[in-house]
């Protein structure tokens, strides 16, 4: 053996060889964890979109049953009688999105639950009123929301809302009751509260 150049011993060149390809195995195996915390990440990104997108759909469906308690209570106001209606179609705006959709709501009738005396009616109930009853009359409404593609049966959501409305001043006519008459409309009112 030359001092100058030492020969390596055969254990060592051993441990050499077998070393050799180690670092390309240790690359795949980073690959494979990495692809694996992708597709996991593109998985839960998926299901967190879509869990966004029904969400989206029963917010509309709930502002739209909301929207019918509103436009029930105004057309009450405004026509003096409890007004029960249904709204068939409600589109979407242009612009949202590439599939159109309708909204279907049914407004119950507004069912007088309780009617007492007020603080404004004895005023109203006096002098030229005096004619007229008035009180302060709390009534139960339903507003239901179906979302649905225009065409189709099958609801994408559906929502409902019940509300109690008060009124006061407010004459009581005889229309009023016709609610209490109409089994399937007390039914939904009913069913709701």
């Amino acid at each position: 053996m030359n001092p100058r150049h030492p020969m390596p011993e055969p254990a060592v060149i051993r441990r050499r060889s077998s070393e050799d390809g180690s670092a390309y195995l240790v690359a795949i195996l980073a690959l494979v964890v990495l692809t694996v915390v992708g597709l996991s990440l593109a998985l839960i990104t998926q299901t967190e979109m879509q869990m966004g997108n029904n969400e989206r759909l029963i917010e509309r469906a709930f502002y739209t049953a909301d929207s019918g308690i509103a436009f029930a209570t105004a057309e009450t106001l405004v026509t003096r009688r409890p007004a029960w209606s249904e709204i068939k179609t409600l589109d979407d705006p242009p612009g949202t999105g590439l599939i159109r959709f309708e909204h279907h709501v049914d407004i119950s009738p507004f069912y007088p639950i309780a009617s007492s005396p007020c603080n404004l009616c004895d005023i109203n109930n006096a002098g030229e009123y005096g004619s007229k009853t008035y009180h302060r009359t709390n009534h139960a409404v339903v507003s239901i929301s179906v979302r649905r593609v225009p065409g189709s049966t099958t609801p994408l959501s559906e929502r409902g809302v019940a509300a109690m409305v008060e009124f006061q001043p407010w004459e009581l006519p005889p229309e009023a009751v016709l609610a209490i008459q109409d089994a399937d409309q007390l039914a939904k009112i009913q069913k709701a509260f």
